[in-house]
């Protein structure tokens, strides 16, 4: 029926002004029979009048295909899920705002295409003199629109306070899902301090599993009160567009109170409007309805709430009084007793049994070490860093000795308390064997390393060259060597995989400077200047001690490119000679420069030969 208004409409409007003029231009003669399409319409048209113009059709067009275009009205009290579970209910709610958004969009749209195309239409009818009536209808039309424009930011308002709320009561919903830690089953016989130790186990588990409901349930009513804050609006909003939708209908009635074609189209707008309101109408009260139940369940939550608090509460004292001094002193007490009347003696006898092998093993490392260096040793009156040599091997077998020991003593406490050790023993081995196999190279470390304990091969504190690395030893194990370079890097070598160690610190060490002259001094005067300073260092109280012995002349090493390269070396004491060597390069230098020597820089000669 709609759909024949419009045609009619349009089609009056094409072909002659219709009733939209009749209020100008009545007319007494007879009608006029038109067809259009599948329409066969019977008009009575003055056949006098000209046609409206264009600009009226094209606007009465676009208005209509305008107001055609409605999207679907979509309502938040549709079911989305049969679905008991909380979160899916949440899950299927927030698509459901979602969708309510899409749509309240596309109504906001609608209604703004409604107010432009309705006020061009409406200017129109008044720029070409047409019926008051229709203009009149047409500007409270466009008033409508700019007014259910305005109401739909009260309708996202309210969905994306309730979108808020519901992502927020998701995410406390998945934060509360925390799995329970597993109880630990209590021992067949326990005593005194872990009966207590197992009640307050119980009494914090209990209060964490509390503390998580009443989480839940503070989420919950925070939850509840956004929500009722959301349908608060949307309730407001619901009830402005109930009343824009009766005002939509008062305007339609309006107009369909007009002859001819634009009564039947205003008849067809009021038509659907009211089906419009009783689906509106619909969503308040569910609205109303939602709201109040939401009131219920925020007094229930609440009530929970005091519930939980008073549980806690309760928990808190009990935990308190579990664990206070006084009773843990008296559960300590009576533990301490049992176990003097029932182990006590058993446990004493194997602590003095682990005590004295210690002890001896300790002995016995260090007396062994001690022989072995000794024997190793190619001069045992010499002890330059055999302390600390015999230290590092001493640690590495008491670490070996208190590991058996404590492994052989944690057996027998096993044992003591009726623990089989036999199918451990087992497992062990049958680990031992799978380990070796993928342990060569761990065993090499540690051969390799044992071997250079023994050999002193370097020690902490020595200055070396392993494997391209160089800096100086801050740790040796078993397994590794730790190098720090002069960078600050620290570097762990595998002893396995040493094959050759510079060590630059060993017994003493040699200072080498090399001066370069130019090719016209004299000799014999550089060599006095050099050894007048190197005496001079020699003679030096500060730096005589850092040197093994006098510094002595070399003498010419090297004619270069554009120096006489001449040398002088000293003995220094072990770790001395980078020291030395950069003071005696200074000295040098002064001195030299103060006798008109000259050092001479790279320089390049071209002979230019004449053609």
């Amino acid at each position: 029926m709609a759909l024949s208004a419009l045609g009619l409409l349009l089609v009056g409007l094409w072909g002659t002004p219709l009733a939209l003029a009749q209020d100008e231009a009545p007319s007494p003669e007879p009608a006029t029979e038109l067809s259009t399409g599948d329409a066969d319409l019977s008009e009575v048209v003055p056949p006098e009048p000209a046609p409206l113009p264009e600009s009226v059709r094209t606007a009465t067009a676009t208005w209509l295909d305008a107001w055609r275009a409605k999207p679907r009205l979509l309502s938040l009290s549709d079911a989305r899920s049969d679905s008991s579970e909380p979160d899916a209910a949440l899950h299927d709610r927030l698509t459901l705002l979602g969708e309510k958004t899409f749509s309240n969009r596309e109504w906001r749209t609608y209604w703004e295409e409604q107010g432009r195309t309705a006020g061009a239409l409406a200017t129109a009818l008044r720029d070409a003199g047409a019926a008051d009536a229709q203009a009149k209808v047409l500007e409270d039309w466009v008033a409508l629109a700019g007014d259910k424009v305005e109401n739909q930011d009260r309708y996202f308002e309210a969905i994306q306070s309730e979108r808020d709320a519901v992502e927020e009561r998701l995410e406390a919903s998945l934060e509360s899902k925390v799995e329970p830690e597993p109880v630990v089953p209590a021992p067949s016989d326990p005593n005194p301090y872990e009966l207590r130790r197992i009640e307050v186990e119980d009494l914090e588990r209990r209060i964490a599993a509390q503390e998580v409901r009443r989480s839940t349930v503070t989420a919950e009513i925070a939850f509840i009160e956004r929500q009722l804050a959301s349908e608060s609006i949307l309730a407001e909003a619901l009830q402005r567009d109930v009343a824009l939708a009766r005002r939509e209908v008062s305007i339609a009635a309006s107009g369909a109170g007009i002859d001819g074609d634009w009564g039947a189209l205003w008849s067809e707008i009021a038509e659907a409007t009211a089906s419009k309101i009783e689906k509106l109408q619909s969503d308040y009260d569910y609205g109303a309805a939602r709201q109040r139940g939401s009131e219920v369940e925020l007094g229930l939550a609440r009530s929970q709430l005091k519930f939980r608090d008073s549980r806690l509460e309760d928990l808190r004292t009990r935990l308190d009084k579990a664990g206070s001094i006084g009773t843990w002193a008296a559960a300590t007490r009576d533990t301490v007793v049992q176990w003097l009347r029932q182990s006590a003696w058993r446990i004493l006898i194997g602590l003095a049994l682990i005590v004295i092998g210690v002890r001896i093993s300790l002995r016995g490392v260090r007396y062994g070490v001690r022989v072995v260096l000794e024997r190793a040793d190619d001069d045992p009156d010499v002890n330059d860093d055999g302390d600390q040599r015999r230290e590092t091997l001493a640690d590495v077998f008491s670490s070996v000795a208190h590991i058996a020991i404590y492994v052989i003593a944690g057996l027998l406490a096993l044992e003591q308390v009726g623990i089989n050790t036999g199918p451990l023993l087992g497992s062990v081995a049958i680990l031992g064997l799978a380990v070796s196999f993928g342990s060569q190279n761990l065993v090499r470390d540690v051969v390799n390393g044992f071997f250079i304990l023994l050999e002193n091969q370097y020690a902490v504190g020595d200055v070396v060259s392993i494997n391209g690395k160089t800096g100086g030893i801050e740790r040796i194990t078993i397994r590794s060597t730790w190098i720090r370079s002069g960078t600050g890097d620290l570097h762990v070598i595998p002893n396995g995989s040493i094959s050759l160690v510079s060590n630059m610190t060993r017994s003493w060490s040699r200072a080498i400077c090399n001066v370069g002259v130019g090719y016209g001094s004299d000799l014999d005067v550089v060599q006095r200047v050099v050894e007048e300073v190197a005496d001079a260092l020699y003679e030096d109280e500060a730096w005589r001690p850092h040197l093994a012995e006098k510094p002595q002349w070399v003498g010419v090493t090297e004619l270069g490119d554009s120096a006489v390269m001449v040398r002088t070396q000293v003995k220094v004491l072990p770790g001395q000679q980078w020291g030395v060597q950069r003071e005696l390069n200074r000295r040098l230098k002064l001195a030299l420069e103060a006798a008109d020597i000259e050092i001479p820089f790279p320089q390049t000669v071209v002979h230019l030969s004449k053609a």
